[in-house]
This record gives structure tokens, C-alpha cells and sequence, in this order.
């Protein structure tokens, strides 16, 4: 029996909050800020990365892909023979990545938002998602979105520093003028659960290596600060979509 989601999924994108995460990202892409993210989030992709029961012919999402880093290694590691869809609603993100030289054969970028995903029912095998979801204005919808587009059996894996346990993060709301949902691990199994995913359960990734000598004072204002934030860690949160006889 096909598995029905507990709740239904909403219809009212808010248009504006997005248009406001477009630009802001748009103007992260025209300073050059998206090359940062690879540097601050690799240990979070190279953990998902390693976590996926990907075959090497699957499809995989990258939902809301940035300059498209972790795309490209899905695509050149993982799914080799398969196909990496990075998606971000950032047009000038997505130029970016679409651009850029080391890109495989086997990736391709599209401008999206994540509650409106341009893509058939039960057409992507895995998605993967960095540091992103707590920007979406409707995480329920975007739940939804994600569950409607994975084939049955697929997975997701969502990671984020940005969570209520981390109280080391919560200051980022000083620095970006969009808003952020700050739910802690139980509230975010909560929701995906919502949206029709089984198997959902969380793990801490914890980065590993010295603490630099000197911090820019932007994200943190002490040394003491950035290592309180690594020891909480970041979450990552996975499940999967059941299988039709389910």
C-alpha cells in the first residue's frame, strides 16, 4: 500500500521571502562569497558523500547547490556513470557553477526554489542538501517537495550548522538580513516524518583539525567561540521515501 503523508502539503509559496534569499544570495555570488562555502562546508559534503547508498547510474539532487562544489564531487565520485542535478534559486549562483571548468559531463544546473522543484514524481534517486534548509520560508513545503520528487526508496540527507542545540550558530542572525528557522533535532524529525519519510534519524558531524590562529571576528568574536561551535557540531538529518509496497 503507497504510503500517504500525515500532513498535507501546503500551497502558498511566499513569494516575497524568497525574492528576498534570491538576492541575497545573488549578491553572496557577485563577491566571490560562494568560494568560501567550499572551504567551510566540505567536512559536511565529504560526510554525505560517503553515507549515500548511491549506485554509480543514479540521480542525485543537489538542492540548493551554490557555486555547485559538492554537485561537481557527487558527480566525479559517486554517481560517475549517473546524473547530479544542482539546483539553487540564486540565478547568479547557478551562473557560477554553470561556468565553472571542472565541471563533469554528467552535472547540470537549473534555478529553482525548493518548494516548487522543476521535476517529474519519482524521477530523483537521492537528494543532498548543505546548509540551506533553514533558509527555505516553508520548510513543510519543501519537505513535500522533496518526498514527491524522490523515487520510492530514495534518500535524503540534510545538514546544517544553524539548529537550535548549536547556540554557537545563533549569532549568524546578526550578520544576514533574511530570515532563518532555528529548529532543534527533534522539531526537524518531526517534520520530515510529517511529510510521508520513514528510516528518519540524526547524527552530529563534527569537524576535525586545529583551530586557526586568528578568526576575522565576522561569524565569531573569539577563538573560545568558533570551538564551542565545533564541538556542538552540525546535524544531519536523513530518511528515506517507502518503497511503494509499503
Amino acid at each position: 500500500m503507497a504510503h500517504i503523508p500525515s500532513t498535507p502539503p501546503p500551497t502558498d509559496p511566499n513569494p516575497q521571502a524568497w525574492e528576498r534569499l534570491q538576492e541575497t544570495f545573488d549578491g553572496w555570488a557577485r563577491e566571490g562569497t560562494a568560494a568560501l562555502m567550499r572551504e567551510g562546508h566540505s567536512h559536511l559534503g565529504l560526510t554525505i558523500a560517503s553515507e549515500l547508498p548511491a549506485g554509480s547510474s543514479d540521480t542525485i539532487l543537489d538542492l540548493s547547490c551554490g557555486e555547485g562544489w559538492f554537485t561537481r564531487h557527487l558527480a566525479s565520485e559517486v554517481v560517475p556513470d549517473g546524473q547530479v542535478i544542482g539546483v539553487d534559486l540564486s540565478p547568479g549562483m547557478i551562473e557560477v557553477a554553470s561556468e565553472d571548468s571542472d565541471n563533469p559531463g554528467n552535472v547540470r544546473f537549473e534555478v529553482a526554489n525548493a518548494e516548487e522543484l522543476p521535476f517529474e514524481d519519482k524521477s530523483i534517486d537521492h537528494i543532498a542538501s548543505i546548509e540551506s534548509f533553514y533558509y527555505f520560508p516553508n520548510q513543510v513545503a519543501a519537505g513535500h517537495e522533496m518526498f514527491r520528487v524522490l523515487k520510492p526508496g530514495g534518500t535524503f540527507f540534510v545538514a546544517m550548522h544553524f539548529f537550535l542545540e548549536n547556540p554557537w550558530s545563533h549569532q549568524w542572525r546578526t550578520y544576514l538580513d533574511v530570515s532563518m528557522h532555528c529548529k532543534g533535532t527533534e522539531q526537524y524529525n518531526t517534520l520530515f516524518r510529517a511529510c510521508g519519510f520513514i528510516d528518519v534519524g540524526d547524527q552530529r558531524i563534527r569537524e576535525e583539525g586545529d583551530l586557526p590562529q586568528e578568526i576575522d571576528g565576522k561569524w565569531f568574536t573569539t577563538l573560545e567561540q568558533l570551538k564551542n561551535f565545533r564541538e556542538e557540531g552540525a546535524l544531519l538529518i536523513s530518511g528515506r521515501r517507502p518503497p511503494e509496497e509499503e
